[in-house]
């Protein structure tokens, strides 16, 4: 079980096995369905923050002072915009929104859903020792796994927390997957990217 987990070589057999059942038949839902699973609740949104201004440098985490941090450009601030019109549009239930404690990503999740609350475990892994990322993904895992209710859990947080769970390349800015928590692992039912301008 996921909460047995107490090494890296454990979450990485995990992963492993992730990997097994995603590359043997990797299909996504259409658009459509991906907002038709939301609409019915229950599901855990990863998604990564809007667009940035790269201009403002390489960014480091400091917390109260965004000034320090890459923020949302002014097309990154449409972007999160949209999605949360995107989302009532389609009437999709959100109940609470994590985010990574960068601005960028709580500010993602307040434009688009009007409230964030930044966890520490969303951090970006670059960021944190080895073992504390480790320790951190498996969190991700936990919260996505305890995900039960009719609304939806959205989390808003980096590149490549999202990639080593989804087992993607990369997740441009704006992207976000839908998974469907089951009993001890997940499926994921698709990806969405609203077009950015």
């Amino acid at each position: 079980m996921l909460t047995n987990l107490r090494s890296p070589r454990d979450l990485f057999l995990l992963f492993f096995v992730f990997w097994l059942m995603l590359s043997a038949g990797r299909s996504f839902a259409s658009n459509e369905e991906v907002w038709a699973a939301l609409k019915t609740g229950g599901k855990v949104v990863l998604m990564r923050h809007t667009q940035v201004d790269m201009r403002e440098g390489i960014g480091h985490l400091a917390p109260g002072n965004c000034a320090e941090e890459v923020n949302l450009s002014p097309s990154g601030i449409e972007q999160a915009k949209r999605i949360g019109e995107a989302f009532r549009a389609h009437e999709v239930a959100v109940g609470e929104v994590l985010t990574s404690p960068y601005c960028r990503c709580i500010d993602t999740g307040t434009l688009a859903f009007g409230h964030a609350t930044p966890v520490q475990f969303l951090r970006p892994p670059g960021t944190v020792s080895e073992d504390r990322a480790t320790l951190d993904r498996q969190n991700v895992v936990q919260e996505i796994l305890k995900h039960h209710g009719p609304s939806n859990l959205i989390m808003i947080t980096h590149d490549l927390n999202i990639a080593d769970l989804v087992l993607e390349g990369t997740v441009p800015m704006g992207e976000f997957f839908v998974v469907q928590p089951k009993a001890t692992d997940f499926n994921i039912i698709g990806k969405i990217q609203l077009n950015r301008e």
